[in-house]
């Protein structure tokens, strides 16, 4: 098996599902109901159609919008890689993809672009719905387009944790578990900290100071919050990051680096024996170091 049959393997189980479709079909109804629920609050609640009331009603359907399918994305996404691997090995499958002729980085490769493809079909599938914000004003098109890269960037970081927690945990259901864990502590870690920091000495120390700034830097929620605000918003004022980022800017160099990190972890971890090979690599590194008696 070549990787370019995995991934079309793949996403032909995966797409092909009547549950594809009514996951699509919810998450839109979902946003949707959300979405009118709002208009008519608003439009109760507001007399004539002023130019500002309008373009206030569009940025707060935008905030609202994309709040919702945040937390959406961040429920849906690890569902579709944390039983990648492990599944794999429960149907007793797994032994005959290592048989073939797929290198550990295919195998896994093939497994996260075809989960990322589901989560990517909806962020995909709920463009139609920003684009509702243009009729009434208050949001640029840089706007959105920066909402979307936070978007596929929460979609890409939770899917590769959920593949990592796939190839090293035995049990489906303990690494959908671990992969929602890591979810709801990355998006409410720094609120956290900085709700229990706040007005103690911990907080006027400059260097526990620039590791919050990393924390908040890799916050979705900040990171949303700044494409909400333009660009220039966030939890803390950007130009208190250290590399003078937008904080959304910011969050998508760190979640490429996370998520680089956890797909070579996969891949050290997702072969049999991993600190046996890696023991015996370094004895061949050894080997070659050790110049040869004559």
């Amino acid at each position: 098996m070549t990787f370019i049959a995995l991934l079309v393997k793949e996403l032909r189980s995966r797409l092909r599902r009547e549950y594809s479709a009514w996951v699509i079909f919810a998450y839109l109804l979902a946003m949707g109901l959300i979405g009118l629920g709002f208009l008519l609050r608003a439009n109760a609640i507001t007399v004539g159609y002023q130019a500002y009331l309008l373009r206030q009603i569009g940025m707060q359907l935008y905030a609202l919008l994309a709040l919702v399918q945040l937390f959406l994305i961040v429920f849906i996404a690890p569902a579709f890689t944390a039983t990648a691997i492990n599944g794999e090995k429960e149907r007793q499958t797994f032994d005959l993809l290592l048989c073939s002729k797929l290198s550990a980085f295919s195998l896994l490769a093939g497994k996260l672009i075809a989960g990322l493809a589901n989560a990517l079909l909806l962020i995909a599938a709920s463009i139609p719905l920003f684009s509702l914000v243009f009729f009434f004003g208050g949001v640029a098109p840089s706007q959105v387009l920066s909402t979307l890269v936070v978007f596929v960037m929460i979609a890409l970081v939770a899917g590769t944790f959920g593949l990592f927690c796939s190839t090293l945990l035995h049990r489906p259901t303990v690494s959908t578990a671990a992969a929602y864990i890591f979810c709801a502590l990355w998006m409410f870690s720094y609120p956290i900290v900085t709700f229990l920091t706040q007005g103690n000495s911990l907080s006027s120390n400059s260097r526990w100071f620039i590791w919050i700034q990393w924390l908040n830097a890799w916050n979705p929620i900040s990171a949303l919050n700044s494409t909400v605000s333009g660009g220039q918003g966030g939890i803390v004022r950007p130009s208190s990051f250290p590399l003078h980022l937008a904080p959304w800017a910011a969050f998508t160099l760190v979640s490429l680096v996370v998520a680089i990190i956890l797909f070579i972890l996969s891949i050290v971890f997702v072969k049999p024996n991993p600190a046996g090979r890696f023991l015996s690599w370094l004895r061949r590194l050894d080997r070659k170091s050790t110049p040869s008696a004559i």
